[in-house]
């Protein structure tokens, strides 16, 4: 049952980002051969105002096929064929338009800054169903907020004259570029992020202290149990609920921000040379985790296991559109960067090289699905993903 949740979750998200892609272009009067959710053969396939509506084999991923698209976005609806007993009428699959309306609702015969609106649409949906997620569960169960807790423990960092219910607002370790934070999760990513520098680097705290900011400079403690580095600050376990609308809504945008960043700095990361294979995950290895996330939560009852499963689907929806702004040939971002382009340059790229560069970009990226769900399956089956089980 959890498996089917999590399948679901992923679907959901799919079909929110197409969902947005397919208003955008209904609102611009382009042309939508079909919409489906999942890939490979249909399952169920139906016609409504001249839109095929499909629901396929394999369960993630989908597409909004639209007139005129190139050969890397437009599915199955690739060659039309004329009609036999009607003049100038065209069939895409049961799909039907005359002559006049190939040119006039199709997509890449559209101005370049609705083709833009339309491109964007999908990302924009998933930030969108990010910030509504956040927002409800901003408002539903508060925020952890970086707020210092009482210890028994004396480190540089109390000794430097910070109290109890200092609020950390800003860090900087070292010779690190400095972040402000807003919540316990931002704090403890910047953490893990530079746990190599803390080691050897001063750590710089800005707080907020009855409403007055504060900084210090401490050197890290070490845990001698341990024998790591850490800041040397016990935090507040205490969620906090605002009474304030705004605040409310200020700290879902934060919350929106904070799973973005994560993205960028994992891609970071992962451009460094600093993630491991075991440490890669696709939509098995994500499907699996979600569905163990799901079954452990359980047991806890049913609101706290949607919480689980809202706040994953937060997290993925947020790195669905971050990673579909990257100007990768076939992605939203590819798209998108071919027509700011023409829009700066005021002349298209000939069409058919962009199809061959699009095409070229579905092909790199069917091959990377290939490796990554095989690298899912691998670690799946050696127990590497086993740490995210437990937890």
């Amino acid at each position: 049952m959890s498996i089917v949740l999590a399948i679901l979750a992923l679907s959901f998200l799919v079909f929110f980002h197409e969902l947005g892609h397919f208003l955008a272009a209904k609102f611009f009067h382009v042309g939508v051969n079909e919409f489906s959710i999942g890939m490979g053969p249909r399952l169920l396939s139906f016609l409504y105002k001249n839109t095929r509506y499909s629901l396929k084999l394999l369960p993630l991923g989908g597409s909004c096929a639209m007139l005129g698209e190139d050969a890397a976005g437009s599915g199955d609806f690739l060659a039309p064929k004329q009609e036999d007993n009607a003049e100038n009428v065209y069939d895409f699959d049961g799909v039907i338009y005359s002559e006049e309306e190939l040119k006039t609702k199709s997509f890449e015969g559209k101005p370049a800054w609705q083709r833009f609106i339309i491109c964007i649409a999908g990302v924009f949906n998933n930030f969108l169903l990010g910030f509504l997620i956040a927002l409800f569960l901003t408002g539903t169960i508060g925020v952890q907020l970086p707020k210092i807790a009482a210890s028994n423990v004396s480190t540089p960092a109390m000794e430097s004259g910070l109290q109890e219910g200092d609020e950390i607002r800003f860090i900087k370790i070292g010779n690190a570029k400095g972040r402000t934070v807003h919540s316990y999760s931002e704090l403890a990513m910047y953490m893990e992020l530079h746990k190599e520098e803390v080691q050897e680097g001063e750590v710089s705290l800005t707080v907020l202290r009855d409403g007055e900011k504060l900084s210090f400079q401490f050197p890290a403690y070490k845990d001698p149990s341990t024998g790591l580095y850490r800041m040397g600050v016990a935090l507040s376990s205490e969620r906090v609920k605002f009474q304030n609308p705004l605040k409310t809504i200020e700290y879902s945008f934060y919350e929106l921000a904070f799973n973005a960043r994560v993205v960028i700095d994992s891609l970071a990361l992962i451009s460094k040379g600093k993630v491991s294979r075991q440490e890669v995950m696709g939509p098995v290895g994500t499907v699996a985790v979600i569905g163990e996330s799901v079954s452990s939560s359980s047991q806890y009852g049913f609101f706290v296991m949607l919480l689980v499963l809202l706040n994953l689907s937060m997290m993925l929806s947020v790195n669905l559109a971050v990673m579909n702004l990257l100007p990768i040939p076939a992605l939203d971002g590819g798209r998108l960067l071919f027509i700011l382009l023409e829009m700066l340059a005021r002349k298209r790229l000939n069409p058919k090289w962009e199809e061959r560069i699009n095409t070229a970009g579905m092909v790199f990226l069917l091959a990377l699905m290939v490796l990554i769900v095989g690298n899912d399956v691998f670690n799946l089956l050696t127990g590497a993903y086993s740490k995210y089980f437990s937890s």
